[in-house]
């Protein structure tokens, strides 16, 4: 075992002769003791390398072990021996050492085989599964059953109570449950892939504990079901039978702990060796009806990391696929890790939903012998099933460089030795992200690289009809070469594709950037549709939306795009490249209808340019069409258009008028105050201008002095008594018969006195 002495250590275990088992395979030692707790005590004798446990405790179709140490020494096999009637095998581990099982576990018919260690379980390289029924290894502290009764490994009695129902629940107490590590690649019935921890077909396989970690580990149940569950302490896990063994609830917790399945360093060989947990039904003339199985992970984290990690279930004959379901606060897939649902027969593809209350990030990629493989959440058909659909409910949703989320229909399937055409349909996918979608592209930007994008996809490449993609979300970001996409791409005879599939977008932001891409193109079928509902569209730097048909000079149509942004805006830069087109080669152009209080940057034209186009053109088909409803609003109705009189005046700080305040400071323009602006008072009368004032020399204030100024000596106003016509016929009004006049001829505010 590779990483054993770092388990080890991480679970604060003393190095003694627990450890001496698990790495000296070739001296095997009796390492099962019974702990006396039961009315009839366990019986462990050795022969040889084989280790028979008879005995214990029968109650009705239950038969209970109980024992102080549990562990399984590589090259040793352990047989629970049991009679034909027996259901459940149900054993616990009450001391206090982790149960180290690194040999093969048997047992006899069909019974069902419980496990329980609350201080944790290690499957090393070597570990092998050999029963008839279910398994399901924990570190919880008490089996729990219907009546009442527990079965408890934390707080053994003496001569516990034992009843004939099966479990009913895992009980997790108040100390953190050990953790569980499957570290198996077991190669059971000469299996092409080496199965790891497996079961017989139809029957379930459970680890459930604290922290469950898979280190270049297998776990296999053809057409069963496994189980991966991670819970804190005080929680309770409910256990119901079904068809394929057993379904577990968790209703009753609270908190989650982790999961991880990555890769192994094989230290001599210095290989790396993947984990990978299947439930496909076994390709054989005796069970490929029986359908592919279901697959259930529940934690706080479940992180995926490296290539081929991989978490499937697939299907091969008639019957349909079943299952994957992740329900976890947070997914995170890397380097090429995978989580996928499939058929490649008659049956159809399962359905893969993912919850995480938190986020879900599929990201980078794994690049080996010039061939890139993403990370992926991924159905697929490859016969004449449908593909699964696939659905993700999450806070937000972040694929960066090539991680993909992809339902597709792949052009062939092998059957009785023979190459077939595929004609399944494609899967559907929904995205419900409360917050945000990113798709970000990859930093690379050569050759071969570019080739696996980081994408949204719904591929068909058979005479099948393609899926669908709708995403709910607050935020929706594509940039970097990014794409959501439903293209129709042919493998097989063109004449029979259909139409590309739909996208339907609801998002209050929608942003491309940097040639993100929304496409639902058809290379010689018809395109698609695209719907959007959205308050701002921006398109930035060759970012596209197209349902483009014949994009290989073939026929089809265009197909049609609607944006509603009835609320908001539609913005792109003009000069770089940003399109919206239902473009058609021979076929005719699509149907463009967009809704939105304004438009800007981009703009219908009657065919592509290098500029921001609307085009829903063909090359030699009829042309399609572009409505374009914007509000007609005319910025300038309403408005009065005011008279402008240009002045240039300028404003005295101060009137001279020493011992008195008698004076008056008016503006009214040159030549008085006409009764309109554009008139005059008389139209002969002379213009006079404004004038400066004469500086005050008492220090009380500094004006700007007139070039021409003269002043008479200020004498109290009088009010007018005379009016006479001059010699012009212009009325003069004076207090006397001769007026004293005053000169301004300084265009400037001054003040008046008479």
């Amino acid at each position: 075992m590779d990483n054993i002495w770092n388990w080890y250590q991480g679970l604060g275990i003393a190095f003694g002769s627990v450890i001496f088992f698990s790495l000296n395979s070739a001296i095997a030692q009796i390492t099962i003791t019974p702990d006396g707790t039961l009315s009839n005590n366990s019986q462990v004798t050795q022969q040889n390398n084989l280790i028979i446990i008879e005995g214990g405790t029968r109650s009705g179709n239950n038969l209970f072990h109980s024992f102080n140490e549990f562990n399984i020494p590589a090259g040793v096999t352990v047989e629970l021996r049991n009679a034909s009637d027996i259901q459940n095998i149900i054993g616990r581990v009450t001391g206090k050492s982790i149960s180290n099982i690194d040999g093969i576990l048997k047992s006899n018919y069909t019974a069902n085989v419980f496990l329980l260690n609350p201080n944790g379980i290690i499957f090393g390289n070597n570990a092998t599964l050999q029963i008839g029924g279910s398994f399901i290894a924990s570190t919880a502290s008490s089996f729990n059953f219907a009546d009442g009764t527990k079965f408890s490994a934390t707080n053994p009695e003496i001569t516990p109570l034992l009843t004939i129902s099966a479990p009913v629940g895992l009980q997790f107490g108040v100390a953190t449950p050990g953790s569980i590590l499957n570290q198996s690649q077991a190669n059971a019935d000469n299996a092409r892939n080496p199965v790891g921890l497996q079961v017989q077909s139809n029957k379930t396989l459970a680890l459930i504990g604290g922290d469950i970690n898979l280190e270049g580990g297998n776990l296999t149940a053809n057409s069963g079901r496994i189980e991966l569950g991670s819970v804190a302490a005080n929680s309770l896990v409910s256990i119901m039978p079904n068809f394929q063994g057993w379904v577990f609830g968790y209703e009753g917790v609270q908190n989650f702990k982790d999961i991880q399945l990555i890769k192994r360093t094989n230290i001599i060989k210095g290989s790396e060796i993947p984990s990978q947990v299947d439930a496909s039904n076994k390709i054989n003339a005796y069970n490929e009806d029986e359908g592919g199985g279901n697959i259930q992970v529940q934690g706080n984290t479940v992180e995926l990391i490296g290539f081929p990690v991989r978490l499937r279930t697939q299907t091969t004959g008639t019957k349909d696929g079943g299952d994957l379901l992740i329900n976890a606060k947070k997914l995170i897939l890397r380097d090429g890790a995978a989580i996928s649902t499939a058929t490649v027969g008659a049956g159809n593809g399962g359905k893969l939903t993912v919850n995480a209350s938190d986020s879900v990030e599929i990201i980078s990629n794994f690049y080996d012998l010039n061939r890139t493989y993403p990370s992926q959440l991924y159905s697929s058909t490859g016969g004449i099933g449908k593909a699964g659909d696939i659905i993700i409910n999450t806070r937000k949703l972040r694929l960066e460089d090539r991680g993909q989320v992809a339902v597709d229909s792949i052009e062939e399937f092998r059957q009785d030795s023979q190459s077939l055409a595929s004609k399944g349909a494609g899967g559907n996918l929904t995205v419900n992200a409360s917050d945000s979608v990113e798709l970000i592209g990859p930093s690379g930007t050569s050759g071969t690289l570019q080739k696996a994008s980081t994408s949204l996809s719904a591929l068909t490449y058979t005479s099948g009809d393609p899926g669908e993609i709708t995403i709910n979300t607050g935020k929706l970001i594509v940039q970097g070469m990014s794409e959501i996409t439903v293209n129709n791409d042919p493998q097989t005879d063109p004449s029979q594709l259909s139409s590309a599939g739909a996208i339907n977008i609801s998002a209050k932001e929608i942003f491309l950037d940097n040639k993100g891409k929304l496409t639902s193109n058809s290379e010689s079928g018809n395109g698609g549709n695209i719907n959007l509902q959205t308050d701002l569209l921006l398109l930035r730097r060759g970012a596209s939306i197209s349902t483009t048909a014949g994009t290989e000079k073939a026929g089809g149509n265009g197909g049609n795009i609607t944006i509603n942004a009835r609320n908001g805006f539609i913005v792109a830069v003009p000069n770089e490249n940003s399109d919206i087109t239902a473009n058609a080669f021979t076929g005719s152009g699509g149907r463009v209808d967009i809704q939105a209080n304004g438009i800007y940057g981009i703009q219908f034209r009657e065919s592509p340019t290098f500029l921001s186009d609307i085009t829903a053109s063909s090359d030699f088909g009829r042309q399609g069409t572009v409505e374009l409803n914007i509000p007609d609003i005319d910025p300038n109705r309403g408005l009065v258009q005011l008279p402008t009189i240009p002045t240039n005046t300028q404003v005295a700080q101060a009137c001279y008028s020493p011992d008195y305040a008698q004076n008056r400071f008016v503006i009214a323009g040159r030549g008085g105050l006409p009764p309109n602006p554009k008139d005059i008072l008389t139209p002969d009368a002379p213009q006079i201008d404004w004038v400066s004032v004469k500086p005050i020399n008492n220090n009380r204030s500094i004006l700007p002095v007139s070039s021409k100024l003269t002043i008479s000596t200020a004498k109290p106003i009088v009010e007018a008594t005379v009016m006479r016509l001059n010699a012009k016929g212009q009325i003069v009004l004076s207090a006397t018969s001769t007026a004293t006049s005053h000169t301004f001829t300084d265009n400037r505010v001054g003040c008046h006195g008479s």
